[in-house]
């Protein structure tokens, strides 16, 4: 078979790919049914993040929810930096916040030490995570809390990137697509991620898996967790794309961030399911077939194989977008697309000969 018949092979799986999941997100599994207000605990891991915890804890504060029924509990992850005594301060203001730390306990674990510390600290029926760089809207818990009805274990929710120009508008919309994808997945029963600064879960779940000190350490610890509970076999999970639960999110500042966060992703997904495996190995296909192509001459099978998946690619981010009021950050697909192309190729040789894991100055 040619180069050309191994592209639109490919071309037909990502396109096929694709028009599944816009099954997926349009009839999304969800639920409003639960109208019992119990307690809820908002963890929040917060490492030399002095420049952006206040914003955070004032998003967090500001809830439609009862502030008698939620408490927010701020561990500070061995911070160098003004973050445990900014939370101290704003304690003062916030009667419903508890500001503790690591301190004197094992920081190899990283967040999942600090996770383990904050949880095993609080009280709610159920257990919010959300990062000290993200902004929750004010609905943010009373819409989680009515998806609770009963079965359901874990809740994940939508977040995109705050994007004022094209490096943070492609990581938005690659977060969109990703994040669309886990969602589609959701709904058509086959989960696969989520994602730890927009997650939460009843603590009867959390309990029945054992918790984080039965799961062990993985440097993605959102998707350990998640894993650990649907396969359970106990416990019902959603996914909604849903404006009231989005969470908006601080992009990395460089290159270099960005190519350490895709390391520690790609680490973490080593031991994803068999479906997350081929979803990403018709991308890694199609793109390098797109090469192809083009290092001998042939460029027209290469161009309309490119013109199909943007046309399917935007049609996708449309759909989500649209959902939660961000059509806006679609400016910037054509970078998105430059920067999708090029990390798909590259991710599985910076998995595989990147090193150790780097996060927050430490070492996986």
């Amino acid at each position: 078979m040619t180069a050309d018949t191994f592209l639109f092979i490919a071309l037909f799986l990502y396109l096929m790919q694709v028009f599944i999941f816009l099954i997926g997100v349009r009839r999304t599994r969800d639920t409003l049914g639960n109208h019992t207000t119990p307690l809820v605990s908002v963890i929040i891991a917060a490492r030399n993040e002095e420049d952006n915890i206040r914003t955070c804890l004032q998003s967090v504060s500001n809830q439609t929810y009862p502030r008698s029924l939620y408490e927010i509990i701020v561990v500070d992850d061995d911070s160098s930096d003004g973050t445990n005594h900014l939370c101290q301060s704003l304690s003062r203001t916030i009667p419903n916040l508890i500001v503790i730390s690591t301190s004197g306990g094992t920081t190899s674990g990283g967040k999942t030490n600090a996770l383990i510390v904050g949880i095993e600290k609080s009280k709610g029926e159920l257990v919010f995570i959300t990062d000290a760089d993200c902004v929750v809207p004010p609905t943010w818990i009373e819409s989680t809390v009515r998806r609770y009805e009963k079965g359901i274990g874990i809740v994940g929710g939508l977040t995109l990137q705050r994007a004022t120009g094209p490096f943070e508008g492609m990581q938005s919309l690659d977060w969109t697509y990703l994040l669309g994808i886990a969602s589609a997945a959701a709904s058509l029963g086959n989960p696969l991620s989520t994602i730890g600064n927009n997650l939460s879960f009843r603590r009867r779940a959390y309990d029945d898996v054992g918790g984080y000190r039965s799961i062990g350490f993985s440097v993605t610890e959102d998707y350990a967790l998640f894993q650990a509970i649907v396969k359970s076999g106990k416990w019902d999970y959603l996914y909604p794309i849903d404006p009231a639960l989005l969470v908006m999110s601080t992009p990395c500042r460089t290159l270099k961030e960005l190519m350490r966060q895709k390391h520690r992703w790609g680490k973490g997904g080593l031991d994803m399911t068999l479906t997350g495996f081929l979803i990403m190995a018709i991308g890694f296909l199609l793109h390098s077939f797109i090469l192809v192509p083009m290092l001998y001459g042939s460029f027209f099978g290469s161009l309309v194989a490119l013109a199909a998946k943007w046309i399917a690619d935007y049609m996708f981010l449309r759909t989500i977008t649209r959902r939660v009021g961000k059509e806006s950050h679609l400016q910037y697909f054509y970078y998105f697309e430059l920067y999708y192309h090029l990390y798909v190729l590259l991710l599985p040789f910076i998995v595989f000969f990147g090193g150790k894991v780097i996060w927050k100055e430490r070492k996986y």
